[in-house]
């Protein structure tokens, strides 16, 4: 009796696995996902590496952040 409900329970663990992988994406579909490879710049003042999409960009150059920003033109 008991190993009949073991095995129900093996056999039921397992068609959920399957079910779950079915309705799951593939690993290709999330790597096509939007989050893609963003471009990076480099700060102008510190030279930390940031993404182009959240750089301060400022007569054509790239800052990471306010301070950054701030600190070159109190240089200038």
């Amino acid at each position: 009796m008991l190993l009949r409900f073991i095995f129900y329970c093996v056999l039921a663990y397992m068609a959920w696995r399957f079910v779950r992988w079915l309705v799951t994406p593939s690993r290709v579909n999330r790597a096509a996902s939007p989050r893609r490879n963003a471009a990076m710049v480099r700060c102008e003042t510190c030279g930390m590496f940031i993404t182009e999409s959240s750089a301060l960009v400022v007569g054509g150059r790239d800052f990471c952040s306010r301070q950054c920003l701030d600190q070159k033109a109190r240089r200038a």
